[in-house]
């Protein structure tokens, strides 16, 4: 009798979806350019609060929406491109390509609007 394969994720490691990498990269960058522009408006607790415990919160809860987001649109994908092409060819390589895009654009604009909006009320 032979083994079934188990089905699930693979068991490689945490593979190419780490939780939060880019929705706390743009937070941190969007304080940093805000940093370099007034240094005094990030004094004290202000900087800590921004950029310990706000780029923390926005891994975490940016990165599972984000998570979220990828599996949402990729099961989606696979569904609407099997009715089109039924093998995996160069189309359906940059389809994939430009819908991760559209994710990672707009969880990019999501998450520098949260940001500008927390340093407007922190000023």
């Amino acid at each position: 009798m032979g083994e079934q394969p188990k089905e699930g994720p693979p068991q490689n490691g945490p593979g190419p979806e780490i939780v939060g990498v880019w929705p706390a990269a743009v937070w941190i960058v969007v304080g940093t350019g805000h940093y370099l522009n007034d240094p005094d408006h990030f004094a004290g607790w202000k900087g800590a609060l921004y950029f310990v415990l706000g780029t923390g919160l926005v891994a975490l809860v940016g990165g599972i929406a984000g998570l979220s987001a990828r599996r949402t649109v990729a099961g989606i994908q696979e569904r609407l491109l099997k009715e089109v092409r039924y093998r995996r060819d160069l189309t359906t390589w940059a389809i994939a390509l430009g819908l991760r895009g559209l994710v990672g654009l707009g969880e990019a604009v999501l998450v520098t609007l949260l940001a500008l909006s927390v340093v407007g009320m922190l000023g």
